[in-house]
C-alpha cells in the first residue's frame, strides 16, 4: 500500500509534529524566565505533567486509529466514521476526568509528585496547573483528530496545524507575559488558547465529506468499538 517515498512523506511530518507537541510547555519555560526563578520552577514541573498526559491522550488517539485504519482496510468507510466518532467520546470523557482530577487535587497532586515545595514556587505551579488542565479536552481531541488524518495516510495537515498552535503560543507569550506581565498565568492562557484553536481547525477539516474518514451524526456510545480504542489504547499508554 505504502511505497517507501510514501512512507517518508508521512513519517517526516510525524516527526516534525512529535517535536513540536511537546513545544508550547518549552517554549513556556523559556519565555517566563524572565519573570523569575520560581515561576520558571512552577511551569517546568507542570509541563513534566502535561508532557506525561501529552504521552497518553496520544496513545489512545492511536488506538482509536488503528480502529478506523482496520474499518478502512476492510473498505467499510461508514465503520471508520462511526469509530472516528466513538474516538472523540473517548478521549474526551479521559479529559474531562483528568481535567477535573487536576484541578480538583491540585495541591495534593504537586505534594504527591514533588513534595514540600517552597511557596512561590508552589504557587506558580498551581496557577499554571488548574489554567493547563482546562487545555486537557482540547489537546485530547486534537490529538485523536490528528491521529485519524495519520491513518488516512496525511500527516502533513496535523503537522501544519502544531506549526500554527505553537506560532500562537509564542506570539501569546510574548503578549500575555511581556505586554500585559501575566506572568506564569499569561504563559498558561497562551498555551490553552493555542490548543483551544488547533483543536478546532483539525475538527473543522475533519467535517469534509471528500474525505475517507469525516465527523458526522452519530447514534451515541457503541461500547464495543470503545472497547476496540480502549483495547488497543491502553497498553500503549501504559507502556
Amino acid at each position: 500500500m505504502f511505497d517507501n517515498r510514501a512512507l517518508k512523506r508521512l513519517i517526516a511530518p510525524l516527526i516534525i509534529e512529535q517535536i513540536l507537541a511537546v513545544t508550547v510547555g518549552l517554549v513556556d519555560t523559556m519565555m517566563v524566565s524572565s519573570v523569575g526563578e520560581a515561576a520558571t520552577s512552577g511551569v517546568s514541573l507542570v509541563d513534566m505533567i502535561n508532557t506525561l498526559l501529552i504521552n497518553v491522550f496520544a496513545a489512545v488517539a492511536t488506538g482509536g486509529a488503528v480502529v478506523a485504519s482496520q474499518y478502512l482496510g476492510q473498505k467499510n468507510r461508514k465503520r471508520a466514521c462511526e469509530s472516528a466518532v466513538q474516538l472523540l467520546i473517548v478521549t474526551g470523557i479521559i479529559s474531562l476526568l483528568g481535567m477535573g482530577g487536576a484541578i480538583r487535587f491540585q495541591r495534593g497532586l504537586l505534594h504527591l509528585l514533588y513534595g514540600n515545595l517552597e511557596p512561590d514556587v508552589m504557587k506558580n505551579a498551581l496557577v499554571y496547573l488548574v489554567i493547563s488542565a482546562a487545555s486537557y479536552p482540547f489537546l485530547a481531541i486534537y490529538n485523536s483528530c490528528a491521529a485519524l488524518f495519520r491513518s488516512m495516510g496525511n500527516s502533513k495537515i496535523s503537522m501544519q496545524v502544531s506549526v500554527v498552535m505553537n506560532g500562537i503560543n509564542i506570539f501569546g507569550d510574548a503578549v500575555f507575559i511581556f505586554g500585559f506581565h501575566m506572568g506564569v498565568a499569561g504563559a498558561a492562557f497562551a498555551a490553552l488558547i493555542s490548543r483551544m484553536i488547533a483543536c478546532f481547525i483539525l475538527l473543522w477539516r475533519l467535517r469534509d465529506p471528500k474525505l475517507d474518514i469525516r465527523f458526522g451524526r452519530t447514534k451515541g456510545v457503541t461500547l464495543r468499538m470503545i472497547k476496540q480504542i480502549l483495547h488497543n489504547g491502553f497498553p500503549n499508554g501504559l507502556e
